[in-house]
């Protein structure tokens, strides 16, 4: 199962196809994002993006939500993703251990 409790902290694990990735907004009084996980009944193609049907998806149907109030906010996941990456493409992890590059982020406006 690719959404599990491991102790005590929700995991998503991806690699295996079998995760739905949808984006989205929340119906609330403003724009909020969102970016929802839902398990697949069989594995898909990794990497290749297929495009959903616009649907409205009951709370119940979507277990994990990653919500976003500010556009900024997307900016530091994005780069998060890129980074986590391009640190498994290093050749060994302790290449990684001597990197002493600055991980401070600053969000382009």
């Amino acid at each position: 199962m690719p959404i599990i409790n491991h102790n005590g902290a929700m995991q998503i694990e991806m690699g295996s196809g079998d995760i739905k990735v949808s984006p989205g907004l929340l119906q609330l009084d403003y724009p909020c994002g969102v970016v929802v996980f839902q398990e697949y009944d069989e594995a898909r193609p990794i990497g290749k993006w297929e495009p959903n049907d616009k649907i409205i998806a009951a709370p119940e149907e979507t277990p994990i939500r990653m919500t976003f109030d500010k556009p900024e906010s997307i900016d530091v996941v994005i780069w998060a993703l890129q980074e986590a990456k391009r640190m498994m493409k290093e050749d060994t992890w302790e290449s990684l251990l001597n990197d002493h590059r600055d991980y401070y982020h600053e969000v382009p406006k």
